[in-house]
């Protein structure tokens, strides 16, 4: 289900995430590959938030580092696991609320 939340509460949600995310990166250094810890996209007014959800590397290209995009799984299949992020959607509305699965607050309040 779906829920509206605050701003405060939206951040808290994306900084434990985050968190998951950047702790993981730190233990796959070796294979040069990182799951990347938010996506943005903006789409009919809204804007849509994923969590490390996305595989990238990065490469200097003229001195400027450039995130280039390696997909959806693993990479490396002895790679560790990716931590475990809820796969849900989140929204950012024209209103300027926040959308998210209702399931995201429960598995944050257990942990």
């Amino acid at each position: 289900m779906l829920v509206k939340v605050p701003e405060k509460v939206f951040d808290e949600v994306l900084t434990k995430l985050k968190l998951r995310v950047y702790e993981y990166n730190s233990k796959i250094k070796e294979y040069r590959v990182y799951l990347k810890p938010y996506h943005l996209v903006y789409k009919n007014g809204k804007k849509y938030v994923y969590i490390g959800k996305y595989w990238y590397k990065l490469e200097k290209f003229g001195g400027r580092l450039k995130w280039i995009y390696l997909g959806k799984e693993k990479p490396f299949i002895d790679m560790p696991d990716p931590p475990e992020i809820p796969d849900y959607t989140i929204i950012r509305d024209v209103d300027g609320g926040y959308i998210i699965d209702k399931k995201i607050l429960d598995e944050l309040k257990g942990k």
